[in-house]
C-alpha cells in the first residue's frame, strides 16, 4: 500500500508468477523444453514475496483473531488443492503452496503488528530460517514424523523450512532502498555464478529439498524483481498491465482453474497428438492461458450475481466447505468425483474468500492503523 493507493507492482509480479506456473505445469519434456519446465517452477518465490507484504498491510488494519482465523480456513480450505495434485493426499500430509502462504503471511502478520521490527530484522531471518532444515534434518536422520516431515522440513513439497524465509525477503526487498536491492540482487547472482564456474557441486535444481544455489537464485529473483518494479514507474500502474493485473488480483482462482485444465489437456495428449502444438510447443502454454482467462472470466462474471454471494456471507457455509475437503473422499464413491468435488470446493474457495474475510476481520481504531 502505498500514500497514493494499492500498490499494482504487487499484482503484477503476481500475475508473472502466474505465467510461469503455465509453463512449469504444463511440464513439457520434448523438443528441448526441459529447461523451461524447471526454470519455470521458480514461480512461487514470487508469490511468497508478495504475501510478505500484504499481510504486513493486514497488521495495520485488522485486528488478530479475525486475521489468523481467517488464515486458518485458508490453510484447511487449501488441501482441497492438495487432493488435486495427489490422490493419496491424506495418508501422508504434505504442505503445498496454499498452506504455506497460510502459515508465513499468519507469521509476518503477528511480527508486525506485535513487534514492529525494522527492515534489516527480516533480513536476519532469511538466512536463518534457511539453515534451519540442516540440523533438524541431522537430527530426524531420515526418519519420518507425521507433523514434522512434510510440513515443517523436507522431503517435502513446501516445507515452512526452508521456504518460509521468502516471505521475511519479500518484505524487506519491499521496504529497503531500492539501490540496496540492486546491489544485493547482483551480488547473490555473482555468488551463484561463481559457485558454478568453479565447479562447487550445490545441486542447482534441488528445489524441494532447497540445495544452496537454488537459494541464491531465489534471492537474486526477489531482489532484482522489486528493483525493477519500482525502478520502473509503468510496472507500478494498471493501464497497459491489465492482464498481469488480473492474473495477480486473482491468482487463487487461477491456481484452481489452470491446473487441472493442464492435466486434463495432457490426459488428452494434446500436446502430442495435435500436429502443431507437436511442432510448436509454446503454444500449448497460449492454449492452456487462453482456456484458464476464459473460465476465470465466466466464474468471476457469475460470482457478481448476489443470490450466487449469499450462502458465502455465513460462517456455516465456509465451516460445511472444510469439513467437506477432508470428508469427501468417505461419500463419494470413486476418485474421479471426488477429485472434481474438491475442484468444485476450491474454485468456491479462491472466487468467494473475500467474502470470508469480510465476515471475520474486524477493523482497528484509527490511530492503530498509523
Amino acid at each position: 500500500m502505498t500514500e497514493k493507493g494499492w500498490d499494482y507492482s504487487l499484482d503484477i509480479l503476481k500475475g508473472v508468477g502466474c505465467l510461469l506456473m503455465v509453463v512449469a505445469h504444463s511440464n513439457i519434456n520434448f523438443r528441448g523444453y526441459e529447461p523451461y519446465t524447471f526454470w519455470a517452477g521458480i514461480a512461487p518465490v514470487l508469490f511468497y514475496a508478495v504475501v510478505g507484504v500484504t499481510a504486513s498491510f493486514q497488521a495495520r488494519k485488522y485486528r488478530p483473531r479475525g486475521v489468523l482465523i481467517t488464515y486458518a480456513f485458508m490453510l484447511m480450505l487449501g488441501f482441497s488443492f492438495n487432493r488435486i495434485t495427489d490422490p493419496a493426499w491424506l495418508e501422508e500430509i504434505n504442505f503445498d503452496i496454499i498452506q504455506l502462504i497460510a502459515v508465513g503471511a499468519s507469521i509476518i502478520y503477528l511480527m508486525e503488528y506485535a513487534l514492529k521490527p525494522p527492515e534489516w530484522v527480516y533480513l536476519l531471518f532469511v538466512p536463518l530460517v534457511f539453515w534451519v532444515k540442516i540440523p533438524l534434518m541431522a537430527w530426524l536422520d531420515g526418519r519420518f514424523v507425521p507433523g514434522v516431515t512434510g510440513i515443517l522440513i523436507p522431503p517435502a513439497i513446501f516445507s515452512v523450512f526452508p521456504w518460509l524465509f521468502l516471505f521475511f525477503l519479500g518484505l524487506f526487498a519491499y521496504r529497503t532502498k531500492n539501490q540496496y536491492n540492486l546491489l544485493l540482487g547482483l551480488a547473490t547472482l555473482a555468488a551463484f555464478f561463481f559457485f558454478y564456474a568453479n565447479d562447487w557441486n550445490y545441486e542447482t535444481q534441488n528445489k524441494w529439498n532447497m540445495s544452496f544455489s537454488y537459494f541464491l537464485v531465489c534471492c537474486s529473483l526477489v531482489f532484482l524483481s522489486y528493483f525493477l518494479v519500482r525502478a520502473v514507474p509503468f510496472l507500478r500502474q494498471r493501464r497497459g498491465l491489465g492482464l498481469l493485473v488480473f492474473l495477480g488480483q486473482n491468482s487463487l482462482l487461477f491456481l484452481y482453474v489452470h491446473f487441472p485444465l493442464v492435466l486434463a489437456l495432457r490426459e488428452y495428449r494434446i500436446h502430442r497428438s495435435v500436429d502443431i502444438i507437436y511442432k510448436n510447443p509454446f503454444l500449448f502454454w497460449i492454449l492452456v492461458l487462453t482456456v484458464t482467462l476464459i473460465i476465470m472470466l465466466v466464474i468471476t462474471w457469475l460470482a457478481k450475481v448476489k443470490l450466487f454471494q449469499k450462502p458465502f456471507q455465513f460462517l456455516p457455509t465456509w465451516i460445511f466447505m472444510v469439513l467437506a475437503v477432508f470428508a469427501m473422499g468417505y461419500f463419494f464413491a470413486g476418485r474421479l468425483r471426488e477429485y472434481w468435488g474438491q475442484i468444485g470446493v476450491g474454485v468456491l474457495f479462491a472466487t468467494f474468500y473475500p467474502y470470508l474475510s469480510a465476515l471475520l476481520k474486524s477493523r482497528l481504531p484509527e490511530k492503530s492503523q498509523l
